[in-house]
């Protein structure tokens, strides 16, 4: 893969252009690209920074998209009533941030989408994915609930059994049968899934600039009511899962 960087190493998202498409990279390849609160911050400025670009791109630095949300830093940030959610909340914005984004948006998809990961990806226009990726969603086994709205899109695509089982279940989802469900829509070989989402990201930019605003404006008004009623919820129950998880391990640590 060939492009100009546009900024350091030592960037928590790090910047690619490749003929016109901003290929944004997660940039903490030793932790698998998890996602801090910097992390967002990042994101949102490097989807601002790439504004007249033709089409974005978002994948993982090293070979891998994201395990989530970092476990070591915790969802908390901040003080006052939300503040245990504060990355979550954070979250929902730079994601609504991305939806709202006039150019085409693809994830790419190698290694794993995982988590809070996962509802990044689920957040672009469009899903490349390795053929030996794959897509989990284990918070309840990390004793928090799921963020980012994957609840929400997970159950309106697949259905309330499906996503259930996903969710409740922590299962691996397989990038083809992802495909199979409609989560993924084109499938690359191990290695090439940026190169293949550059790919596409020019073919949409050939298009007529406007047309592709409005349609992108199309699709976001059907989800834009529901999400705005979820959100809030999300948030809630997030900051509650988050507060008894504290108190938990209070409990351990006291006896």
């Amino acid at each position: 893969m060939t492009g100009s960087s546009a900024s350091d190493g030592d960037a928590l998202v790090r910047t690619e252009v490749h003929d016109g498409i901003a290929v944004l990279l997660l940039n903490r390849p030793a932790q698998r690209n998890s996602l801090r609160y910097e992390s967002w911050t990042e994101l949102a400025e490097a989807l601002q920074a790439a504004g007249d670009a033709r089409g974005i791109v978002i994948a993982g630095a090293g070979g891998f998209f994201s395990a989530g949300g970092d476990l070591k830093t915790g969802p908390a940030h901040g003080d006052g009533a939300m503040g245990p959610a504060g990355r979550v909340e954070h979250a929902q914005a730079v994601l609504k941030q991305l939806r709202a984004v006039p150019v085409p948006t693809i994830a790419a998809v190698e290694g794993a989408a995982v988590g809070l990961g996962w509802s990044l990806v689920l957040s672009c226009d469009l899903v490349v994915a390795s053929r030996d990726a794959f897509f989990a969603a284990p918070f309840v086994t990390r004793a928090v609930v799921p963020d980012g709205g994957l609840a929400w899109r997970l159950t309106q695509q697949l259905g309330r059994p499906r996503a259930a089982s996903l969710l409740l279940r922590g299962n691996r989802l397989p990038s083809e049968d992802a495909h199979r469900a409609g989560l993924v829509t084109d499938l690359a070989e191990p290695g090439s899934a940026v190169d293949t989402a550059v790919a596409i990201a020019r073919e949409v930019a050939e298009a007529d600039a406007g047309a592709v605003e409005l349609t992108k404006r199309l699709l976001a008004a059907v989800e834009a009511a529901q999400l705005a009623s979820f959100e809030p919820l999300e948030l809630a129950i997030a900051t509650v899962a988050q507060q008894r998880s504290a108190a938990a391990a209070g409990r351990a640590e006291f006896g």
